[in-house]
């Protein structure tokens, strides 16, 4: 079926496409055919491969399961179920925690290498971690539902290497305005190649998705692979941090766009 468009299929592949359609979208084929107006029987039928379905009957069983009708097999895959549904919604909404958040985040950490108390102090800063890091597990967590979908072990693997990794940042970067402050500057340079080599391997990774999530997925890539490599270089460090502005705006964007599919 690679490469095939559905409207070309035949029986039984077009029964068992659609089939895989169904189950993917988490729908029984009563609750199939209660959305597009056919008898169980005859759905029953088309998934056994015993008849060969009109094109408008294929149209809009597709129709319910949120498929174009001549979109390509690679991204007919793209089907989520409610439960994969409600966590990319999740993922795009603490996206943009995460972005504005983000802002904040660059304030209080200039406070804190300036020594100024005055604005900043240890609670409010806490606070402020606290929800850079939960905001941005749940917020890469969406890319872990779609690597997972997709069964990308490469991207599976980074995602969550990139949520250990900031959430124990966070976390010593908090203990740092009272405990840590001589170890500052060495773990900025590990934090940079750290991260940098990890979202050149997270780039990669999204890059490899673009035949099956779209051109969003190569720009993500794209931009990911430039900014692990401006980070792993230190000295480029500042043009990867602000690259980081449009990347996480293009990310928000397309776990938006996967939710509504």
């Amino acid at each position: 079926m690679k490469n095939k468009n559905i409207h070309t299929m035949k029986q039984p592949a077009l029964g068992k496409r659609i089939s895989e359609l169904r189950k993917e979208k988490g729908l029984t084929q009563e609750e199939l055919v209660e959305q597009c107006n056919i008898n169980v029987r005859t759905i029953q039928r088309i998934e056994a491969g015993e008849v060969n379905p009109r094109s408008y009957t294929i149209k809009a069983i597709l129709e319910v399961l949120g498929v174009n009708y001549f979109e390509n097999d690679n991204k007919e895959s793209i089907s989520f179920n409610d439960s994969e549904r409600r966590k990319l919604n999740a993922a795009w909404i603490f996206g943009i925690v995460y972005f504005i958040i983000g802002f904040i985040e660059t304030v209080a950490d200039f406070y804190q290498f300036s020594d100024d108390d005055s604005f900043l102090n240890t609670s409010v800063y806490i606070v402020i971690k606290g929800i850079s890091a939960i905001s941005f597990v749940f917020f890469f967590l969406g890319f872990y539902t779609v690597a997972k979908k997709h069964n990308n072990q490469l991207l599976k693997i980074i995602t969550i290497l990139l949520i250990s990794l900031l959430v124990v940042s966070n976390f010593f970067d908090a203990l740092s305005l009272n405990f840590l402050d001589d170890t500052i500057v060495a773990r900025l340079l590990i934090e940079c190649i750290g991260f940098g080599g990890l979202q050149l391997i997270f780039g990669i990774g999204m890059y490899q998705m673009k035949d099956k999530i779209g051109q969003l997925a190569q720009i993500i890539g794209i931009f990911e692979i430039v900014i692990g490599a401006s980070l792993a270089t230190v000295i480029l460090a500042t043009l990867g941090v602000f690259l980081l502005i449009p990347a996480i705006i293009v990310e928000i964007v397309l776990l938006y766009r996967l939710a509504k599919r």
